[in-house]
């Protein structure tokens, strides 16, 4: 067994959807049940690690014990079933949104021949936002960028930062590569574009030297509860090493 987690770091939780997992998608990995979900958060608190907002933690780079919570793509489950979930807990969270998705279905895993599932409204994301919860994002149409030329780079990165502003009437700081695929290139386009940070799907804590546009996450599954979820942040510690 993993032995009780020190809070020697701060780490981002990576989670895609919520709800049971459904036998027709190719992606079941990715469903936690809400009730997984909630035993991972309050694992984290007992093992005294304290939720945080991502711009909470790049304002005070090396900060300790810290963990954020992140989702990529924005499918209308994190709405209705995390939202109530972190809002009990007080705890503060992100959402990577494909904007070219809003209010549709999923149709880059639709290509890969996975089933349709509904993403979030406008009208959700307003709401979300106004609640506290983080909206950025996730492209306009989830390609990998970096297999896509500089003009599609740059509709993806800054397209959709301006269609969820103009969405929110707020500023969108955060961007998170699709397949967590990014190199220089890209990351140089998501700078241009106006960006704070950017989340990838690279294993490993935050500490002080972190690239706060390539920044680190733990990847969390339908079944990284209890010690599999200590073993996985004990892993992303080692990398940082």
């Amino acid at each position: 067994m993993v032995k009780a987690t020190s809070p020697a770091g701060s780490v981002v939780l990576l989670y895609h959807r919520l709800g049971s997992p459904l036998v027709r998608s190719r992606m079941r990995g990715q469903y936690v049940l809400p009730a997984f979900f909630r035993w991972q958060l309050r694992t984290l608190l007992r093992r005294g690690y304290r939720p945080a907002a991502l711009a909470d933690i790049l304002a005070q780079p090396g900060a300790l014990g810290h963990f954020c919570v992140t989702f990529d793509d924005g499918y209308a489950p994190v709405g209705r079933l995390a939202r109530p979930i972190l809002a009990e807990m007080r705890i503060p969270a992100a959402v990577f949104v494909v904007a070219g998705a809003v209010g549709k279905t999923n149709f880059w895993d639709q290509q890969r021949g996975d089933r349709a599932e509904k993403m979030l409204s406008e009208s959700e994301l307003r709401e979300m936002a106004s609640g506290g919860i983080e909206i950025g994002s996730h492209s306009m149409s989830h390609p990998r960028l970096t297999e896509v030329s500089d003009e599609v780079v740059r509709e993806e990165v800054g397209g959709s930062k301006k269609a969820l502003e103009d969405t929110l009437g707020q500023p969108v700081a955060g961007f998170s590569y699709p397949y967590g695929a990014w190199d220089a290139r890209v990351r140089e386009a998501v700078i241009e574009a106006g960006y704070q940070y950017a989340t990838a799907a690279a294993l490993g804590a935050l500490s002080s030297t972190v690239d706060r546009f390539s920044m680190p996450r733990i990847n969390v599954r339908w079944n990284t509860v209890g010690w599999r979820l200590l073993g996985k942040i004990r892993k992303a510690y080692r990398v940082e090493e």
